[in-house]
């Protein structure tokens, strides 16, 4: 899955951001690997959770699945998931 830096627009693999832990033991994307200065705490990443409409540093980007049809595209969000 893709993820995009909201401070710089850089738009690259999950495995190139580094991750981090928060409280809850759930992993976090922690930095931007383009050393822009985009990076969030552990206590951020944890608040974050809970629905607000604060700036989030880093989003995930879906991409299209390549079969169209139903089956496709269930595939093709479970593989995403996974």
């Amino acid at each position: 899955m893709k993820i995009k830096c909201n401070r710089c627009g850089y738009i690259g693999d999950e495995s190139e951001f580094p991750k981090g832990r928060d409280f809850f033991q759930h992993t976090f994307i922690s930095g931007c690997p383009k050393k822009c200065g985009n990076s969030q705490s552990p206590g951020d990443a944890s608040l974050r959770m809970m629905p607000t409409d604060g700036f989030r540093p880093f989003e995930y980007i879906r991409s299209e699945p390549k079969d169209k049809t139903p089956l496709g595209k269930v595939l093709h969000k479970a593989d995403e998931a996974s």
